[in-house]
């Protein structure tokens, strides 16, 4: 290779690796960018179902007031349930399970093929119910595909009767059946399809480390998603967002290839040019020595 075209060569090369780092620089920052506004869809959305679920629980709570705590008597449970339902739009039934049980529903209507489920031998759903009757706390479960048909959250809450002796014991089980497709589409879902995300929600069950998909998108590469846990009365799912088309378009990779390439091209012929071959170089000392006539 002739020293002119070396100059030429190297001088493109060294254009080239400048180029390509700012190239990457300006590509990452973008993604950078995106993820960030994908994982604040992913949290607003999170909020949203919090918000959703914690407002239909509030049924489950109110619930317990048809059970009285000194007797465990069940008082006008259809009249406080049919309230309930209709102050709580994403409640499709209420139920109370006495000793685990359940024995009261409403509607019964199309919910048949849950009456006399006992929830405490049910070893596929029993331990978020376990573990609410030992901490004393609601315990959310699902979603979960029911025996009566469809996908809903359950929120089970325990309900404790006061003896003689004073001392507490176990009665049973308030429960909401929260509707998870309407639970989602008023979390806001439709809004990752309007600004071009995919996007899947896992749920954790407890004593679990696999996740369960439960609605969207279960290929997801979950190395290449923006995740967002959300915690839920003892339950835990996760939202994992990605965008379509990747974070980056091959259209963008492409340009940012172009404008690496064309330059150091450029770059290299105009250093190769600026300067005389050497060949020209002797010409024209020969010139300029050369007596005039």
């Amino acid at each position: 290779m002739k020293p002119l075209q070396l100059r030429g060569y190297l001088a493109g090369v060294a254009a080239a690796c400048l180029l390509s780092l700012l190239a990457i620089c300006v590509l990452k920052l973008v993604e950078l960018q995106r993820r960030g506004e994908a994982r604040e869809a992913a949290h607003a959305f999170s909020l949203k179902l919090v918000e959703r679920v914690n407002e239909a629980a509030a049924g489950v709570y109110m619930l317990t007031a048809s059970v009285d705590r000194q007797t465990g008597m069940i008082v006008r449970f259809e009249a406080l349930a049919e309230e309930l339902l209709s102050s709580f739009p994403l409640l499709r039934a209420l139920e109370l399970a006495p000793g685990g049980v359940i024995r009261h529903i409403h509607p019964i209507r199309g919910n048949e093929a849950a009456f006399g489920h006992d929830l405490l031998v049910d070893k596929t759903r029993n331990r978020e119910v376990h573990l609410a009757i030992s901490r004393r706390q609601m315990a959310v479960a699902g979603p979960l595909t029911l025996r009566q048909g469809g996908v809903a959250v359950l929120a089970r809450y325990p309900l404790y009767t006061i003896g003689a002796d004073g001392r507490s014991r176990f009665w049973g089980l308030s429960i909401g059946l929260i509707d998870f497709p309407s639970l989602l589409l008023l979390a806001g879902e439709g809004e990752f399809a309007r600004l071009g995300y995919g996007y899947e929600i896992c749920w954790k069950p407890i004593d679990s480390e696999h996740c369960k998909n439960v609605k969207g998108e279960p290929v997801l590469p979950a190395d290449d998603a923006v995740s967002t846990v959300v915690g839920l009365s003892q339950a835990e799912w996760h939202i994992n967002v990605t965008r379509h088309g990747g974070w980056l378009s091959g259209l963008e990779i492409a340009l940012a290839m172009l404008m690496v390439i064309v330059p150091a091209i450029l770059t290299g012929r105009w250093v190769a040019g600026m300067f005389p071959s050497e060949k020209g170089g002797q010409d024209s000392v020969a010139d300029l020595s050369t007596p005039a006539g």
